[in-house]
């Protein structure tokens, strides 16, 4: 007979500590891996939406992708007067010295377009109408969504690392009933939605961290105002008067050197996250040719008030952070250039020389 000997105590605290020791290695290689995986998937959703852009503006005759409705024309909107076919809303046009009825015809788009892709059209529970917002800064890509038959809710739309709107898009309802709405955290009079009636809050989970340049969807300035940045506040836009929408890509002079969708927070570059104007921000970038990079904001040109282009200063503003997303890096009243976002000439202009 042959007796089977086991490990001792000593040599299993000596396994222990030898995993513990190769964990502790391979970790920040396999920290590096994921967050390599999440900045991978980052860019294969801004290559998707290039590619949904281009399907748009080939079907479209050359338009840009945008909200498109205008003042003084009148549309179907489903769910109106509590029906589910709907009905014909007229929109009031509007003077030479304002725009507010053109930004209601884009809400009103909006609703309409949450309504008919959420089903949420009639009822307590129906997508609420929002007087006057500005639909084009976080939910442009559902235009493109639609064109494509795609669902409201689409994780293409998010940066893997926004973890708080993967959260809200898996139950908007749950989101609605108790989530964690989002309040200004310095800005005067910005409406962010207080609860679950409120047509803003609604909103929120239909939104994506992706945004595009306002050039996509607003005319460029001259004798006209169009739509420019704030000074104090980079959530708030100056409204102008010229139209919005209908936009040809053919106007886009520098394909490759233009953006034309960005990530609103590089989260693949710091842990906390860094709002894509600060200089060292490396946020992914779509440019108008369908090409994604990660280029550094800092090396990117300044850009301009599209309000204001005899100022040969670029335009700059500062960073107001909701609470529910990455706090100011540094001095939280310090202004930064615009850069990509409004730039110099429009969609004429070049964000980065070759």
């Amino acid at each position: 007979m042959t007796s089977r000997r086991g490990f001792t105590l000593i040599e299993c605290a000596g396994a222990v500590l030898l995993g513990g020791v190769v964990l502790s290695i391979f970790q920040p290689v396999m920290g590096d891996a994921r967050r390599g995986a999440r900045m991978q998937t980052s860019q294969d959703n801004l290559r998707f939406w290039g590619v949904a852009s281009g399907t748009y503006t080939s079907d479209f005759g050359g338009l840009m992708p945008a909200y498109s409705w205008r003042d003084g024309e009148c549309y179907n909107v489903a769910g109106f007067g509590n029906v589910i076919e709907g009905g014909d809303v007229c929109m009031p046009p509007d003077s030479s010295s304002s725009n507010s009825n053109n930004r209601q015809a884009v809400t009103f788009q909006e609703t309409d377009l949450l309504r008919r892709l959420t089903g949420r059209v009639v009822g307590d529970g129906r997508i609420r109408i929002l007087a006057s917002i500005f639909p084009q800064r976080r939910r442009t890509h559902l235009i493109m969504a639609d064109h494509m038959g795609l669902g409201p809710v689409n994780e293409r739309a998010v940066d893997p690392q926004d973890r708080l709107q993967l959260l809200w898009q898996r139950d908007p309802i749950a989101f609605e009933q108790s989530g964690d709405y989002p309040q200004p955290s310095c800005d005067e009079g910005l409406l962010v939605g207080q609860n679950s009636d409120d047509p803003i809050v609604q909103r929120w989970a239909y939104s994506s961290s992706y945004r595009v340049v306002p050039a996509s969807f607003s005319h460029d300035g001259g004798l006209s105002t169009t739509v420019g940045p704030t000074d104090s506040t980079s959530n708030l836009f100056t409204v102008g008067v010229l139209p919005l929408g209908n936009r040809n890509a053919s106007e886009v002079a520098f394909p490759a050197q233009k953006v034309f969708m960005y990530e609103w927070h590089d989260r693949h570059s710091s842990d906390q996250g860094l709002w894509y104007a600060y200089p060292q921000a490396k946020p992914n970038k779509l440019m108008f040719d369908g090409s994604v990079n990660a280029f550094a904001t800092g090396d990117a040109g300044v850009g301009a008030d599209p309000n204001n282009l005899n100022d040969p200063e670029p335009a700059t503003y500062r960073y107001c952070p909701l609470t529910t997303e990455p706090p100011p890096v540094g001095d939280p009243n310090a202004l930064y250039p615009v850069s990509f976002r409004w730039t110099r000439y429009g969609l004429a202009g070049i964000d980065y020389t070759p």
